[in-house]
């Protein structure tokens, strides 16, 4: 099979994880993989898995209406039709009404991925354009998509992300020590999140959090690594409550494999997540969460065994949640563990991949 993958960019971030997850996993399985996104820093990790990128520097725009689609439509057909391309999958809004317009022109059908919740603007209601399937990675995004956007029952397929658990794993003690050396936080119990610098990524809650944290774990330190936005905003909040030499800032977010095991806890103050694939990430590598409980985050984290789930936009329950697994090292081992065996058994990648191929399969009425 010969499967285009369509997202805006190939930066750093969730949807090019997936499709890295899923590009690595058809070509295992000896399907051809193409991808077209408007460019970015991971293409040419793409690249060594084996896919073929093309550059469409329309597809940056972020308007799903914006007349250049049309022209980034036309590319994608071309696309499609030089390279006999089975089936076009599309991640984002604007690659939907790509998708729909290539699709239409080269006369080859096209299924999206739905990763996260979106509000439910009339032009999303009278255009969907979900094509053959919509694949759901969690259910509270099913929920979402039936309810809120109205897509039929019957075109929603459940395939949760997987994280390859291969990659993912408890690190070595002298490879953390070494990994704390560089970030100067050597025997400091350390907390640590990896996400863009966003508002939905809810950091201000934690930089509140530990606030209060650095009175009751004296030598606490948080490490936020991402780039975004609210880079000098999240600084500014960090100098103001005297967080200084607490609370500390990366820009190294290309490696998530290699930093998350040197964490004491992981945690994920999220206002929205379609599922959380940086929290499943961190407990395959035996690391305990601590998550709002909102969306995909109630499947990602198991509460009370996996890791704690609190209230959204709460930096005392935050901070309490923190202070606990901290504070009881035989729990937060527990949880670490369990956090691993259930992402080897609940989140693997080969079902992952498997559960998109079938997709595609039944789209194409090979099924």
């Amino acid at each position: 099979m010969k499967v285009l993958l369509l997202a805006n960019h190939f930066n750093t971030g969730g949807i090019t994880t997936y499709m890295l997850t899923l590009a690595e996993g058809y070509v295992s399985r000896g399907h051809e993989v193409f991808i077209a996104t408007s460019g970015g820093e991971r293409v040419d990790d793409a690249l060594a898995l084996g896919a073929r990128h093309r550059t469409v520097a329309a597809l940056r725009v972020k308007c799903e209406f914006h007349p250049s689609l049309f022209l980034a439509a036309a590319d994608v057909a071309a696309l499609v039709r030089d390279n006999d391309i089975d089936i076009l999958h599309a991640q984002t809004r604007v690659t939907q009404v790509v998708a729909a317009l290539a699709g239409a022109w080269s006369k080859r059908c096209y299924v999206s991925t739905c990763h996260g919740f979106f509000k439910p603007r009339l032009s999303r209601l009278l255009f969907p354009f979900w094509g053959k399937a919509a694949v759901a990675i969690s259910p509270p995004v099913v929920a979402h998509l039936t309810g809120d956007l109205r897509v039929p029952a019957a075109d929603i397929v459940l395939v949760p992300n997987g994280v390859d658990a291969r990659r993912f794993a408890p690190a070595r003690p002298e490879t953390i020590k070494a990994l704390r050396e560089e970030f100067h936080v050597s025997a400091a119990p350390l907390i640590g999140i990896i996400a863009r610098l966003s508002d939905v990524k809810g950091h201000r809650y934690l930089i509140d959090a530990m606030g209060e944290l650095v009175h009751g774990v004296p030598g606490a330190k948080c490490l936020i690594i991402g780039t975004g936005p609210l880079e000098a905003e999240l600084k500014q909040q960090v100098r103001g409550i005297g967080l200084g030499t607490d609370v500390l800032f990366s820009r190294i977010c290309g490696k998530p494999a290699e930093l998350m095991p040197m964490f004491d806890v992981f945690v994920m103050p999220s206002l929205q997540e379609g599922l959380g694939l940086s929290a499943m990430e961190a407990q395959a590598c035996g690391v305990p969460v601590v998550a709002s409980r909102i969306g995909g985050l109630v499947e990602a984290v198991q509460d009370g065994v996996t890791g704690f789930l609190v209230p959204p936009r709460d930096p005392a329950a935050l901070a309490a949640a923190i202070a606990r697994l901290l504070c009881d090292r035989e729990l937060a081992r527990r949880f670490g563990d369990a956090g691993r065996q259930r992402i080897e058994e609940k989140f693997s990648v080969g079902a992952m991949v498997d559960g998109t191929l079938a997709v595609y399969r039944k789209a194409l009425g090979r099924a």
